[in-house]
Parts: structure tokens; C-alpha cells; sequence
């Protein structure tokens, strides 16, 4: 996600599909979606002749009411009624489907919270960490972003001969593959033996990685990456957030439910809330919302359609990561 800000015009860039799922987060009723539409224009002649109206282009100011992500078509529908724009619109409803690739301009109620978020945001949504996955069977290279896992590249080892002293086979074709990657930094994932192997290799031959202490590859090994928090990537934090719900059960540190969940916060014991968008969205979330603020914790969204959203809706859209153990028989 890309933007400028021009007088009060917030003009925001979408450059893929989940810079819409942000935007669906941080638009809120009130503000004001500035943009050219489609209108049917009925004439007199056409009356006349019984004859199709027309559709001409206007630019249009228009007073946002709901938004919403569909995420199967990778759109955002903004629902508004028009308060600026040709005279003969001003008052009437207007919807409009924002898509990837496209441009549009806000005139946000609350500036500087607005920018904030979009600064942050922006800052995750275009990353892209490049993951190299070793085993006995495979050298894979993906590149994981906020939406997937993309697999790059696999080179085949068979029964690990490469670690036997016979990698000069797959020396070059790997190095080869890995030229074009030069400049990025590596997290490296397997069992030890062949991550300190690969790790050794990269670090003789310039390039920039991080030999991690996760033992697993392929997906799996991703997923335990992520979980540790490590990367620049928002489903990374997410997932470390999870991880750290889930462990905290043992320690009684864990709170769910909208009435353990509120009187956590209205004791302050709460580190940090974590919402599936689902229920950010809701009327009820404003309350917990604003206890939060008060109560110094951090609010963290999920996204519902990731593995995270959906641990998180399954405790009821909202749980919370506590500062310290809560009695709640006598809070």
C-alpha cells in the first residue's frame, strides 16, 4: 500500500488484495470517499423515445456509511450518500467496489490516527521474506507474504547426498538459483545437520542469511517460523500472538469470553486483546475497544480467513494475552 497526502486528500494506492483487508479495518463511518462514479443520466429526448438512459462520469464526495471486504472477489464495497458533487446527486446513495490496482482519496474524520495506521500498514503489506527449506529430500526457496506461501524453486536431493560429501552436484545449480536473490536476507529452516550445511554455503558465497533453530521444513517449518515472531510480516505477529494465547492456558494467563475477557480489562490485567475482524466489526467491539485504551493494553486484529482468525473466532471473536494471573471468582 502506497500514499500521499495532498491538502486533506489521504490518496491511498492499492497494490494487492490485502491492503483492501487493512483498509476494511481503518475506514470508518463518517469519512469521506472522494471519486469519480458512473450515474444514469435521464433526458428528456430519451423519456420521449423510450429509450435507455444513459451513464456519464461525475466526481463525486461521498459520506461513508459501511464497508465491506469480500474477500472471494478481492474487492472492497463502500456503501455512502453523496454530499458533494452535481447538484441533481447530492443526497442520493452511491456504492462503489474498490479493487486491487486502483487509486482512491480519503478525507479522514480522524487525520492523525489515520495516517498512523496507514504508515504501519503500509510498512507490512508489501513485504515479501524469502524462506529457504532444507532436508533430506529437498532444497526448497519460498517467498511468503501477508497472503500465501509462494513456492520459488525446488532442488532435489534424493537420500541427502548433498551432505555426504558429494554436493558438488547440487553446488551449482543451487548457487545459480540463488544469484538473483542476492540482495534479500535468508531464514533458513530443516533439521540442524542440513541447515548448518546450506547456512555454511550462503555465508562462504556473500549472502546475507539467518540460520534459525526451527528443525522442521516445508510448511511446517514456515508455520513454526512464523510463530516465533521473527519476521517482518503482520501473520507472523499474529501468529506469535496466538502462540502466546494458547501457551498462557498453563500458565493462567489467558483470558476469553466477553465477561472473563471484560472484567480482565476493567481490572487493567490485560497485556494484550486480540479480535477477529469479524468482531472488530461489530457494535459490541467499541466498548472493549475503548476499556482497552484506557487500560494501556495493545489491540491487535486478526484476520479471519488465516489459521489465527479462526482460533480466535473460535473462542468467541475475542481473547486476551494478561499481565498476571486473575482469580475471576472474586474480580
Amino acid at each position: 500500500m502506497k500514499f500521499t497526502i495532498n491538502d486533506d486528500l489521504v490518496n491511498i494506492e492499492i497494490t494487492g488484495g490485502e491492503d483492501l483487508w487493512y483498509l476494511s479495518l481503518f475506514l470508518k463511518e463518517g469519512d469521506v470517499l472522494v471519486a469519480e462514479v458512473l450515474r444514469r443520466v435521464e433526458r428528456k429526448e430519451d423519456v420521449i423515445r423510450n429509450k435507455k438512459t444513459e451513464r456519464e462520469r461525475i466526481k463525486v464526495s461521498i459520506r461513508i456509511e459501511s464497508v465491506e471486504f469480500l474477500e472471494l472477489s478481492s474487492r472492497l464495497h463502500i456503501l455512502g450518500k453523496i454530499i458533494g458533487g452535481p447538484e441533481d446527486y447530492v443526497g442520493e446513495h452511491q456504492s462503489i467496489n474498490v479493487e486491487p490496482e486502483s487509486t482512491i482519496s480519503i478525507v479522514p474524520l480522524d487525520r492523525v490516527n489515520f495516517v498512523r495506521t496507514l504508515e504501519e500498514s503500509s510498512s507490512l503489506t508489501n513485504s515479501t521474506v524469502l524462506v529457504l527449506s532444507t532436508d533430506d529430500q529437498n532444497i526448497t526457496l519460498y517467498g511468503i507474504n501477508e497472503s500465501k506461501n509462494d513456492m520459488l524453486w525446488r532442488i532435489s536431493t534424493s537420500t541427502g547426498k548433498m551432505y555426504e560429501g558429494k554436493e558438488n552436484s547440487y553446488r551449482e545449480d543451487f548457487l545459480e538459483k540463488m544469484e538473483k536473490h542476492r540482495q534479500g536476507e535468508i531464514y533458513i529452516i530443516g533439521p540442524s545437520i542440513f541447515r548448518d550445511s546450506i547456512s555454511k554455503l550462503l555465508s562462504q558465497n556473500g549472502y546475507k542469511s539467518v540460520n534459525t533453530q526451527i528443525g522442521s521444513s516445508e510448511e511446517d517449518g514456515i508455520r513454526e517460523l512464523l510463530q516465533e515472531g521473527v519476521v517482518n510480516l503482520r501473520r507472523s505477529a499474529e501468529s506469535k500472538l496466538i502462540s502466546d494465547f494458547l501457551k498462557g492456558f498453563g500458565l493462567g494467563i489467558s483470558s476469553y469470553g466477553k465477561k472473563e475477557v471484560g472484567k480482565a480489562l476493567d481490572m487493567r490485567a490485560v497485556s494484550t486483546l486480540l479480535m477477529s475482524d469479524k468482531f472488530f466489526r461489530s457494535p459490541s467491539a467499541a466498548t472493549y475497544m475503548e476499556k482497552c485504551s484506557q487500560g494501556g493494553c495493545k489491540l491487535f486484529v486478526v484476520h479471519g480467513s488465516w489459521e489465527t482468525g479462526k482460533i480466535v473466532e473460535s473462542y468467541g471473536g475475542m481473547v486476551a494475552v494478561l499481565r498476571y494471573r486473575m482469580d475471576y471468582s472474586t474480580a
